[in-house]
């Protein structure tokens, strides 16, 4: 009898106020899907709900509990999180959604890194190559050495040899 009376009461504002919830919802799962922060969201659904029955149950002191726990979750998930959350803000940025982000075009450098990539191909030599596009990659290198140039083929050869003292196996 309730559905009967509320689908009589909806509005268009109504279904458009559904149907951009769940386009909203969809894409928050697309992009956390198979993340940390997934599992941290599936974890608050679950807390949410349990919260959501304390309160329905009139459990006083678990929601009370629940209250305070919240509080706290959302700042510890701020700071865990903040490298998602970035990402994610990042990816929702108007600025490339409406084409005024720069886009930049390949160097010279790219012809010379493929060249060093398929002799090194040829010689079964592995290598690592992280090409920085959209996502910074900063947070996730640890070692290695800094140098400050062009890649060209002779120096991607030379970081790649065994006998290198440059030579650690990747280069970003």
């Amino acid at each position: 009898m309730h559905l009967v009376a509320i689908m009589s009461n909806l509005r268009l504002q109504d279904v458009l106020d559904i149907l951009f919830l769940t386009f909203v919802a969809y894409h928050l799962y697309q992009w956390f899907r198979g993340t940390k922060a997934f599992k941290a969201l599936v974890g608050l659904l679950v807390l949410g709900i349990i919260f959501t029955i304390a309160r329905t149950w009139g459990l006083f002191l678990t929601t009370w509990v629940f209250q305070i726990l919240w509080q706290v979750l959302v700042l510890l998930l701020i700071i865990l999180f903040q490298s998602e959350i970035r990402q994610a803000l990042e990816r929702v940025n108007p600025l490339q959604a409406l084409g005024l982000r720069k886009r930049r075009t390949p160097g010279k450098w790219v012809n010379e890194l493929s060249d060093a990539v398929f002799q090194m191909a040829r010689e079964r030599i592995g290598a690592l190559i992280i090409i920085e596009r959209e996502d910074r990659v900063e947070e996730l290198i640890t070692g290695g050495q800094e140098l400050e140039g062009t890649p060209n083929a002779e120096l991607v050869l030379s970081i790649f040899q065994k006998h290198s003292p440059l030579h650690d196996g990747a280069i970003e």
